[in-house]
Parts: C-alpha cells; structure tokens; sequence
C-alpha cells in the first residue's frame, strides 16, 4: 500500500469521526420533563391513564409496603418453623415434677 493510499483512508477515518462528532455534538440531550405524568392533554392521557397507581388498586407506595409485611410474616414464620425444627420452641420435660409455663404460649 502506498503513502498517498494509507494517507486518504486516514483522513476519509478522520472525516468520518468529525462528521459522527458534529451530528452527536448538535444533538443535545433532552431533559425529562417532571410534570409529564400530571399533564392531561390527550397524548399524556393516552400514555398512562392512572399515573398514581402502580396496579389494580394501589400505589407504589401501598403495594411496597405489602411486600413489607409479607416478608416480615415469612421470616418470623421461618424462625418460627426452625425453633421446631431445632426442638427449641417449647422446654424438655426432663423434671418428674409439672413444671408451669412462665412464657404465656400454651
């Protein structure tokens, strides 16, 4: 390959890139816009009818706090299953005497 073949193919490369930069460069970024889900023109409208709620019934907020509530009840209910598992949930009747429960379980 000659000097004057390699030397237009760098500066068809350079060319290019400066081409991509410029169109890149006047492109800008856009900013989202806080207040599009509050709007009510049409097209807002038509890209989510019920912006508050998160599904059928609820909002964000409401169904994460659901998911809350049930991990909380799964995981007491887990140490629940292993304090039966380890034997740990209710005192041996190693005494030949009645011993009273002092914890208030049954």
């Amino acid at each position: 390959m000659s000097f004057k073949t390699a030397r237009s193919s760098v500066s068809t490369a350079a060319l290019a890139v400066a081409i991509a930069g410029s169109v890149i460069a006047l492109s800008g970024c856009s900013t989202p816009d806080p207040d599009r889900n509050y709007r009510t023109d049409l097209a807002t409208l038509e890209h989510n009818l019920s912006p508050e709620l998160y599904n059928t019934a609820q909002t964000r907020d409401e169904a994460y706090m659901d998911w809350a509530v049930n991990r909380d009840q799964d995981l007491r209910g887990a140490w629940s299953d292993l304090g039966r598992v380890w034997l740990t949930d209710k005192p041996r009747p190693l005494s030949p005497y009645p011993i009273m429960q002092t914890n208030g379980n049954p």
